[in-house]
């Protein structure tokens, strides 16, 4: 029996024989061989990157963007995504020196590589889509859409509206008058030793000019919201906005994605500037199915979804969806209160009937709300008057009860009877769509922006997707399968496509 107690340490400073080749530390099924087998499959000319040409002339030889690319793709893979933290790596991780073979990037070469490539990055991560279509990974019959907001790499107090800059101006203009009068009495008073406080301040001079250039500034920014039409402007990131859901306020940008049903494998990403998603479900449908090239495709999304416009143009594009219907009747159903629901509208007639038997026909042209072309039906006075669900149906000054209701309500109505067919299936798209953005945001840390500006956050945004779909095919197929499909691999798919 050993009397030691712990297991044998190395002395640092034994000579010992290890192997001299890098290959060697690095295990034949380690994910970073995957990684440097699927990039090499790309390339990166065709989709776009930069330093990609051959370059025959004086100066230091660029570092090779696939190189660039492996690095970033393995950081992403282990949550670490800062430039300086992965220039670190380079030089102390045995599968990062393996990777890119030794190469030590500056961390500003690093940085430059991810902000110069954001439109490269959107073409490599439209590549891997279509890798995992290749492996038949795509179940493409039904996807979740949802959205979620990102923290911008700016600051809330960086982003100004119209009435925050007017407030600003209002209290700056006091300040001004203030410092105006105490510069005036300065200089007419004989007695100093009985000037207050704001007028001794021999800073006055200096200040005001501090304040009145604040002013300028606000005033230019003001301008700049009211030439532009914008609600918002941003003096940091240009691009981000202030962004409100369940009463808290983010400075950032609405992440939009759609999620396949088979291997919860993220097929349309998308960053935006609105400030909710009820304009956002037919586009990312339309694009969903362009990706998937699918003729029976459906869509899942929550309230937040449901839009008149939104659910006829996925009719028309053929990607019938499941909305969850915001239940505004329930509140008012408890208050014992009849529900629009409670009406029904009979084609035949174009009337809606009443739950007492009674019409309410068409009164007065067509005429516009929000966009939409609405036909507004009355009930008789007189069928109302000695109604007994009078008061249950009419406010207390009413004497008619009056319908509006959308030219292309019957949209409405079908998307209602799919919902109450399948009464079960929001249950569904909560466990399908939530998983990505709970593994990019908890897992991974990734739940703000380091870049600035639309463009270059959508390309960031295609990196984490590109990682995160990445890890679902290591988790489905294993490190050597997917390297092994890699190496077998055609050469690039996308090199007879655009990647605009």
């Amino acid at each position: 029996m050993s009397s030691r107690r712990y297991h044998r340490a190395l002395n640092r400073q034994q000579d010992m024989l290890l192997p001299l080749c890098i290959d060697d530390y690095v295990s034949q099924n380690n994910p970073v061989r995957a990684i440097d087998a699927y990039v090499d499959t790309l390339d990166l000319y065709v989709l776009g990157f930069k330093n990609t040409e051959p370059v025959i002339g004086a100066g230091q030889p660029a570092y090779d963007p696939a190189a660039l690319l492996k690095l970033y793709l393995y950081g992403y893979l282990q949550g670490i995504r800062s430039s300086r933290k992965l220039e670190r790596e380079t030089t102390r991780n045995l599968e990062v020196m393996w990777l890119i073979a030794g190469l030590q990037p500056t961390y500003k070469t690093i940085a430059d590589f991810r902000q110069g490539n954001s439109d490269a990055l959107k073409a490599a991560n439209r590549d891997f889509l279509l890798l995992c279509k290749e492996l038949t990974l795509f179940g493409g019959e039904q996807v979740a859409v949802d959205g979620s907001f990102f923290n911008a790499n700016a600051s809330k107090a960086g982003i100004y509206t119209e009435d925050k800059l007017n407030k600003q101006l209002e209290k700056l203009s006091r300040k001004i008058a203030d410092y105006q009068q105490a510069l005036a009495e300065q200089d007419s008073a004989d007695d100093r030793a009985s000037l207050g406080s704001l007028v001794e301040d021999e800073q006055l001079p200096a200040k005001l000019e501090q304040l009145q250039t604040k002013q300028a500034e606000k005033k230019a920014l003001l301008q700049q919201l009211k030439t532009s039409g914008d609600k918002q402007v941003s003096t940091v990131d240009p691009d981000a906005r202030l962004l409100t859901k369940r009463g808290q306020t983010v400075s950032g940008y609405n992440v939009q994605i759609a999620v396949d049903d088979r291997h919860k494998l993220i097929v349309v990403d998308e960053v935006t500037q609105a400030g909710n998603d009820v304009h956002q479900l037919a586009p990312m449908m339309a694009k969903a199915q362009e990706t998937l090239q699918s003729e029976s495709l459906t869509g899942l999304a929550d309230s937040g979804y449901f839009e008149g416009n939104q659910l006829k143009s996925c009719e028309d594009q053929n990607t019938p969806v499941y909305v969850a219907i915001p239940d505004k009747s329930k509140a008012i159903a408890a208050k014992g209160r009849l529900t629009r629901e409670q009406f029904s509208y009979d084609p035949e007639q174009n009337a809606y009937c009443c739950p007492q038997g009674k019409l309410l026909t068409v009164s007065g042209k067509a005429h516009q709300k929000n966009g939409k072309w609405m036909t507004g039906y009355k009930s008789k006075p007189a069928d109302c008057s000695q109604c007994p669900l009078r008061e249950h149906c009419l406010t207390e000054k009413a004497t008619i009860k009056q319908i509006q209701r959308w030219e292309h309500e019957d949209v409405i109505e079908r998307h209602r009877q799919r919902m109450e067919q399948q009464p079960g299936i929001m249950k569904k798209r909560a466990a399908l769509v939530e998983h990505p953005f709970g593994t990019l945001k908890h897992r991974a840390g990734m739940n703000h922006f380091l870049m600035r500006g639309l463009e270059k956050c959508r390309g960031e945004f295609s990196l984490m997707v590109l990682a995160y779909n990445f890890t679902r095919l290591l988790t489905i197929l294993g490190a050597d399968a997917l390297r092994d499909y890699c190496v077998r691999r055609p050469g690039n798919t996308l090199k007879n496509m655009e990647y605009a």
